[in-house]
């Protein structure tokens, strides 16, 4: 984790890539979005969506969004979407 965080700061692993994929914002009010994508039936599509933002009055948003069909787990409380490849 670098020394120095913003409000919100993307850390993220990806197999075949040497270097972690990280970054976070330049200013104190500014916001990120993140979408995820997955292959369903052949096709890509997005599956999740992050978005991230500072409001007026000094608080922090943090909103998911699955965007495909999804399954609460009741063992572990994750979230899964499941397509098929």
């Amino acid at each position: 984790m670098p020394r120095i965080v913003r409000n919100f700061w993307v850390a993220g692993d990806v197999d075949g890539r040497r270097s972690t994929l990280s970054g976070g914002l330049r200013g104190r009010d500014g916001g990120l979005s993140l979408t995820l994508y997955q292959r369903m039936e052949g096709q890509v599509a997005a599956s999740l969506r992050v978005r991230c933002s500072a409001c007026r009055d000094g608080t922090l948003s943090l909103e998911v969004e699955p965007v495909l069909p999804f399954r609460l787990a009741r063992r572990d409380g994750k979230l899964r979407i499941k397509t098929k490849r």
